[in-house]
């Protein structure tokens, strides 16, 4: 497992390195200490990254956010000594895994917080293999499913919804005015039959099934399922 180590502090890193090697032997830990360290280093797969918040030459937070924008699934722990309840709630906001005070009595603490987070992150793993099955089974069957952000743009589609759109990519569906299917996702639980133009200028009639849901975020999203009921 190739794991980053981000912090200016060399006496911290030989201590943070030894716990997280004591207990999880297998992990390739790169210890990264400059800007030009962290761009190399993302420049292939990570599985882990430990950081700091107060560095020479960034933040904990700008150094979350590059990371997850490369590797979105990547977990990351930020371990400080420097950082506020403040700096805490602004990681977590921007995707941070988990935070650990760093003191002396805390790098105990350390292996546990890394412990969870893969753990949560492998969990995720198996819910997107599960969910790719799903989407795989129903476009088999015919079946349509979406997702869509309260402004109504598609966000996700299976491979039958895009069929249904006369569309090759998510792209080309997200430019086709869908604001119906939007509608008809939250007609309530009988759904409704609405008719939308597709990409390739034919004419289909989907009967759609859907709702409004909660995202962890606490926005609301829209999703449903759709089946082709006439084409023309």
């Amino acid at each position: 497992m190739r794991v980053l180590l981000v912090d200016d502090n060399p006496d911290d890193r030989v201590l943070i390195r030894r716990e997280l090697t004591r207990h999880f032997p297998t992990f390739d830990v790169r210890d990264i200490r400059a800007e030009l360290d962290l761009r190399q280093a993302l420049q292939e797969p990570v599985d882990l990254v430990v950081t700091d918040f107060e560095l020479r030459w960034s933040n904990g937070i700008e150094v979350l956010e590059r990371v997850k924008g490369r590797f979105p699934e990547c977990p990351v722990v930020m371990f400080t000594g420097t950082g506020t309840q403040e700096i805490a709630v602004a990681a977590m906001k921007a995707g941070l895994d988990d935070y650990v005070i760093k003191a002396a009595a805390h790098f105990v603490r350390l292996p546990a917080a890394v412990e969870g987070v893969l753990g949560r992150a492998a969990a995720r793993a198996r819910g997107r293999r599960r969910q790719h099955h799903l989407d795989d089974m129903l476009s088999t069957l015919g079946v349509g499913i979406f997702r869509a952000d309260p402004t109504g743009r598609l966000r996700e589609a299976n491979g039958a919804l895009l069929a249904f759109l006369g569309a090759t990519s998510l792209s080309q569906a997200q430019a086709l005015d869908l604001g119906s299917l939007m509608a008809a996702a939250q007609a309530g639980p009988a759904g409704a039959a609405v008719r939308v133009q597709a990409h390739d200028g034919r004419e289909v009639e989907l009967r759609v099934v859907g709702g409004a849901v909660e995202e962890p975020s606490g926005a609301l999203a829209i999703e449903g399922v759709a089946r082709l009921a006439r084409e023309g």
